[in-house]
């Protein structure tokens, strides 16, 4: 099931440093020397890190250097790709390797384009299920491959620290 990219808007880094204060303060938690910062470092690494990947498109970035196959029905398979995400149910990060392989028609794409694409949709709120499937769904928009999968291996911050 295809998810609805929504329209990106702008993060408010200040709203979002009040905001994990709050959260911190009704957590019962102390903003002293150590923590005084702490909603600033935390809406900085959620705006930079955790969560741009809003403002990307990954089927544009996997256009953007198309190149043509040069066989049709070559199979092309872009394995370890390092990435992290963060679980929607529990604003937890997760962190794991995908593999992306598609089965070329017209065109071709680097392998950085495929990690990109990943970074893309990881830097989301997104499950790991519908990460692979939106990934895939992007491939197949982008390059109009014969075929195209994906493979996601995760450990997962809320399985690890929840149980």
């Amino acid at each position: 099931m295809a998810l609805p990219d929504r329209k990106a808007q702008s993060p408010d880094r200040k709203a979002l440093a009040k905001a994990i204060e709050d959260l911190l303060l009704a957590s019962g938690a102390e903003l002293d020397a150590e923590t005084r910062e702490t909603p600033g470092r935390v809406a900085k690494a959620f705006i930079e890190d955790l969560l741009d990947g809003y403002g990307q498109d990954p089927v544009e970035t996997l256009k953007s250097s198309l190149v043509p196959a040069p066989r049709k029905g070559e199979l092309v398979i872009a394995s370890q790709i390092d990435f992290h995400a963060m679980c929607p149910h529990h604003l937890l990060p997760y962190k794991g390797t995908a593999a992306v392989g598609y089965v070329a028609d017209q065109w071709l794409v680097g392998f950085g384009k495929i990690a990109e694409a990943t970074d893309a949709l990881a830097h989301r709120l997104i499950l790991q299920e519908q990460l692979v499937h939106r990934l895939c769904e992007s491939v197949m928009a982008a390059l109009s491959p014969l075929g195209a999968g994906v493979v996601i291996a995760a450990e997962h911050g809320c399985m690890q620290v929840r149980g």
